[in-house]
């Protein structure tokens, strides 16, 4: 179901593949003691998902019963790769998941730890006169990664205003290469996340929409953990005990937020002034929440939450040719899974 054409056109890291694709999975003991550690495989994409980050600098996964390695991936084709092959067992990341689907890779989305649509935003260069998505038809070039939140973001901006997608000029750039695009005039105008966006703002250009401007329920942008479901059969509270390190590190943020603005400094080498806003405005939707039938976010719906958004995103990739059929609402719906969260609430994981 994934197209070539997008595999092509993928900003694959080759040392990044390599190394998702050389990783072996331990053995799991046949039998292990109570205080043992369940070793676990996390690709970690390098963005903004800083309770993950705080997560792992204060070893939060293994407060809970796990023995976290962690893969970093600059892009998502070499993270489906790895949990293709099995490489890796948890991915922490954005729609990258949907291309997973399309391979028929089986995944389970357990939660939602943070809402990327809250900072995707639509950036123009003042001079272009575009003051907000209904101008989209104004845009002489748009940068975009394909394959993405931002595409994904194009395709339903230019279907808000009423233009057709084909009529756009876009260029296919990573988020690194956006600021550089628009300061040399190449592009006039970008789709992007938190901090590029930030930065472009810092620099001179202009947010002039976000998701939720055009969006349903806020945005589609989901970032989900999701789990390959034979890890899971095999080792049955890691589901619950990856739910209750996330709810560990927004407490750990809590009571020193410092620690997670610095994880965004480092990861992006931004001014403390953009790790700062990055991590203020980024919504964190509330774990419980993700239980309720109208939240936005919800696991238990299966025609609306996160089933609905994922069913959004992947109309909206494939009309954009980077899938060659359709993801079905059933397949989507099925790949969502509420018991963890439920278990967690109820239990936590004891």
């Amino acid at each position: 179901m994934l197209s070539r054409k997008w595999l092509n056109r993928a900003f694959v890291t080759a040392a990044s593949f390599a190394c998702a694709a050389t990783v072996v999975l331990s053995p799991t003991p046949t039998r292990a003691a109570s205080t043992e550690l369940t070793p676990i495989k996390i690709g970690l994409p390098i963005t903004n998902y800083w309770p993950a980050y705080i997560a792992r600098d204060l070893k939060l996964f293994e407060k809970v019963g796990l023995k976290p390695e962690f893969f970093g991936f600059q892009t998502g084709a070499p993270l489906i790769a790895a949990m293709k092959s099995g490489s890796i067992d948890v991915a922490w990341t954005g729609l990258a998941t949907l291309f997973m689907l399309g391979q028929d890779i089986p995944l389970k989305f357990i939660l939602v730890p943070l809402d990327s649509s809250s900072q995707m935003a639509y950036v123009a260069n003042p001079a272009s006169g575009i003051q907000s998505y209904k101008d989209i038809a104004k845009s002489k070039n748009i940068g975009a990664p394909t394959a993405t939140c931002s595409e994904v973001s194009l395709v339903l901006a230019a279907k808000a205003a009423g233009v057709e997608r084909s009529q756009l000029k876009t260029s296919n750039l990573a988020p690194n290469l956006l600021l550089g695009a628009l300061k040399n005039g190449q592009i006039d105008s970008a789709f992007i996340w938190g901090p590029w966006n930030i930065t472009m703002r810092e620099a001179g250009f202009k947010v002039v929409s976000y998701d939720k401007d055009f969006q349903i329920n806020g945005g589609v942008c989901a970032t989900a953990v999701t789990v390959r479901p034979a890890f899971l059969e095999a080792h049955p509270k890691v589901g619950c005990k990856l739910i209750k390190a996330h709810a560990l590190s927004l407490e750990a943020a809590k009571k020193d937020p410092a620690h997670a603005i610095r994880t965004m400094e480092e990861t992006f080498n931004i001014p403390l002034k953009e790790a700062k806003e990055t991590y203020e405005t980024l919504v964190i939707p509330p774990i419980a929440s993700q239980l309720e039938p109208n939240a936005p976010w919800s696991l238990t719906n299966k025609e609306g939450g996160l089933a609905q958004k994922l069913k959004v995103a992947a109309d909206a990739l494939y009309e954009a040719k980077a899938f060659t059929k359709p993801l079905s609402q059933e397949v989507i719906a099925n790949s969502v899974e509420s018991k963890y969260v439920e278990e967690f609430l109820k239990t936590n994981c004891e």
